[in-house]
């Protein structure tokens, strides 16, 4: 790699400490909420943490990309492509929930080399660098290595699956995990980055949605994929699947398939 990963980290990190800044300027205060055309809530804590973000990026790396949520693309024929989700998770932050996240990821032609998991309510940071291992506030993070679906824990976001073999797929490893949980957001990749779950389904997501979490999830020693158990790009279909273990993995993507 011909570039200093370095200032790119200290940048992604500066950023997530103004995405930081404007979500808990926000937190549990009555804001107005908008519904997208997708029927997706919107608040005034998205629309303002992510134009800071673009500001700042343009301001220090003008000829970069910009991939975001709530606004335009920018330069996606760029070699370097930041990929933002001002906030994952807009209902459990309109709740005051505390699940919520800043997603920030940079892509080196194409391919994703930076990605921060942000959870400023739980004041928890996951970093994710291509070939480094994952931190979580500094501290160096494990999965916990699980390779068996009955040892498992398992957490999705909600039950949207498009394809009904993909559906039935997640209800036969629901059945076999030791525990299972609905909703989490982004702090599910955390917490299975820091060993804590082992098992993590969605679908129906967007490039913002993903590409700040693979970093994290294989520095962490797990596997994520589609639901084929392809890598995810920017082009991916929207399913994702993250796990302890590339054992794990591959028994969850057999029994998907089979």
């Amino acid at each position: 790699m011909n570039f200093n990963i370095n200032e790119f980290v200290n940048f992604a990190n500066l950023l997530a400490d103004l995405a930081s800044k404007t979500s808990m300027q926000y937190f549990r205060k009555k804001i107005e909420v908008e519904n997208k055309e997708d029927e997706s809530p919107v608040t005034i804590a998205d629309k303002e943490a992510e134009q800071i973000i673009r500001d700042k990026i343009k301001k220090n790396f003008p000829n970069h990309g910009i991939l975001g949520e709530e606004y335009e693309n920018e330069n996606l024929d760029s070699e370097f492509i930041w990929v933002i989700d001002p906030i994952d998770g807009t209902r459990s932050f309109i709740a005051g929930h505390k699940d919520f996240g800043n997603l920030i990821s940079l892509l080196h032609k194409n391919k994703p080399i930076v990605g921060i998991i942000n959870c400023p309510a739980h004041n928890e940071r996951w970093l994710g660098i291509k070939n480094t291992k994952t931190t979580c506030n500094g501290k160096i993070v494990s999965t916990s290595g699980i390779n068996k679906i009955e040892n498992s824990y398992l957490f999705t976001s909600g039950i949207y699956f498009h394809e009904p073999f993909f559906r039935k797929g997640f209800e036969t490893v629901k059945e076999k995990v030791k525990y299972f949980r609905l909703g989490g957001d982004c702090y599910m990749y955390g917490m299975l980055s820091s060993g804590l779950i082992d098992i993590v389904f969605e679908d129906t997501l967007k490039a913002h949605d993903y590409m700040a979490l693979v970093n994290i999830v294989e520095g962490a020693g797990g596997k994520i994929t589609d639901k084929y158990g392809k890598p995810v790009s920017l082009k991916s279909d929207g399913s994702l699947i993250a796990s302890s273990s590339a054992n794990l993995h591959e028994e969850i993507i057999n029994i998907i398939h089979k």
